[in-house]
């Protein structure tokens, strides 16, 4: 822009210096220009007199080498025409500039910290954080005077009450420059009261106080009206029916339906299934630690089906398995790490986590081990087995022992449901992912398996594959 209009110096070397050159050159010439138009009657003066015609015609064209671009100002044009052009491209000029200096204060912050701040406080439309740091950071935020008109808080239901209030005052109380201080609106509240509570590890406070129950939960028990969703698009339908009797109306959207939902899982015949794990080497639960418990037998079937459905074709990264508790979940690593880690045919699932930390999340395919012989356990809270049976989309395999969790009030909706299927592994021999195209509905042909043929089976393939590895390097 400064070649074109005959100006010398180095003005694009800084946001500052191109503050500069916008007040001393751009706007006293077009103030100069707009002055002339108004003396002169001359048709032309527009197109004679515009200070920056060279800057939008792109020079000489014919000398750079490039194609030219048409004429500014058309030779035929009324004055009033040639002046709403020169007013277009003043007006991209003056947005171009402004580009500019909003950029300028980067060049004043020297830390990533402060350039973070301003970008927070003075351009960011949406400041996404959790209620924890909103907690840690809110002096900080006070300081910084950030303003909001709304607050949206994502699993609700799982936040503490106090942590719930703690983002609708972040904004300070007084505002230093006179204006508004809080002027927050509106607070909307997203959550699942029937699924898991805030996690409180005081059992005096948890069960005395009922200060597991957030400010979500409150509000619905004391009758403040809400909206409540009344249909899930993640699971099949199928399998949303194990847990859909917690809530009042909850269908299905016809997306679970369609594409990939209305095809069956390769190898497999039932998109869900309850699979009876007998006690492995005659143990069935046990705990090498106070409130460790384990179960190896589901272990190893849950890593063994693990197998077998990758050398099916089944995708490690759409793969999870859950468990119910933390000692069983490391075992299960434990499994993994020395059967499937390292070896190509495997490798790790997407992930291998408990029930209460994986809610929110999802997959395809979802393996839980409900781990306990004896007792039911935590997952008697009908709370946690929701979360732990609408994870999956396609396809949900549970490991469990029949007879205990069969005679669970609490979870007779759902087990009535589960113990309708067969107990044992009903699986497709010949089925793989690559060019599956059988219907959820169709008739298949299914055998019941045992943990101790689907391992021979896993372990005939792998031999297979390594004889096929070891005669292709001969």
């Amino acid at each position: 822009l400064a070649d074109g209009m005959g100006v010398s110096g180095d003005y694009a070397a800084s946001c500052e210096t191109c503050a500069h050159f916008w007040l001393l050159h751009v706007v006293s010439r077009w103030e100069e220009f707009q002055d002339v138009c108004r003396r002169s009657d001359s048709p032309t003066i527009v197109a004679d007199k515009f200070p920056f015609k060279a800057y939008f015609e792109g020079g000489d064209g014919e000398a750079s080498g490039k194609k030219k671009k048409p004429k500014l100002f058309p030779s035929k044009s009324s004055v009033e025409a040639d002046q709403a052009i020169a007013h277009e491209c003043y007006g991209k000029l003056k947005e171009m500039f402004q580009e500019i200096e909003e950029c300028r204060p980067f060049e004043l912050l020297e830390s990533q910290k402060d350039r973070l701040n301003y970008l927070m406080t003075k351009q960011a439309k949406i400041v996404a954080m959790t209620c924890t740091y909103a907690a840690m950071k809110r002096k900080d935020f006070a300081k910084l005077a950030l303003q909001f008109d709304s607050v949206v808080m994502e699993e609700s239901a799982q936040v503490l009450d106090i942590e719930t209030l703690i983002p609708m005052q972040l904004q300070r109380a007084d505002a230093p420059d006179g204006g508004v201080a809080r002027r927050l609106k509106r607070c909307v509240l997203i959550g699942d009261h029937n699924q898991l509570p805030p996690v409180v590890k005081n059992l005096a406070l948890r069960q005395s106080s009922n200060l597991e129950q957030s400010l979500f939960t409150r509000l619905i028990r004391l009758g403040t009206p809400y909206i409540e969703l009344n249909a899930q698009g993640r699971s099949r339908p199928s399998i949303a029916s194990l847990y859909n009797w917690q809530y009042q109306s909850l269908g299905d959207l016809p997306s679970v339906s369609e594409a990939e939902f209305a095809l069956g899982n390769p190898g497999f015949k039932f998109d869900y299934q309850f699979i009876n794990v007998e006690d492995y080497n005659q143990q069935g639960e046990y705990s090498p630690s106070p409130h460790f418990i384990q179960n190896l037998g589901e272990a190893e079937y849950a890593v063994t089906l693990y197998q077998h459905m990758r050398l099916l074709g089944y995708p490690a990264s759409k793969i999870t398995i859950l468990t119910t508790y933390n000692g069983q979940k490391a075992l299960l690593r434990d499994v993994v790490e020395k059967r499937c880690a390292y070896y190509p045919l495997f490798g790790r699932p997407a992930k291998i986590e408990t029930v209460d930390r994986y809610q929110g999340q999802q997959n395809d395919f979802v393996i839980l081990s409900l781990v306990r012989t004896k007792a039911v356990g935590h997952i008697r809270d009908v709370r946690r087995l929701v979360v732990a049976l609408s994870r999956a989309r396609l396809g949900l395999f549970i490991l469990g022992r029949r007879e205990n969790f069969a005679k669970c009030l609490e979870l007779k909706p759902t087990f009535d449901k589960l113990l309708q299927r067969p107990s044992d592994l009903h699986i497709v021999p010949g089925e793989t992912c690559a060019g599956f195209t059988r219907e959820a509905q169709a008739q298949c042909k299914a055998e019941a398996t045992t943990m101790d043929a689907l391992t021979r089976g896993v372990v005939e393939k792998v031999q297979a594959w390594e004889a096929q590895r070891n005669n292709n390097k001969a």
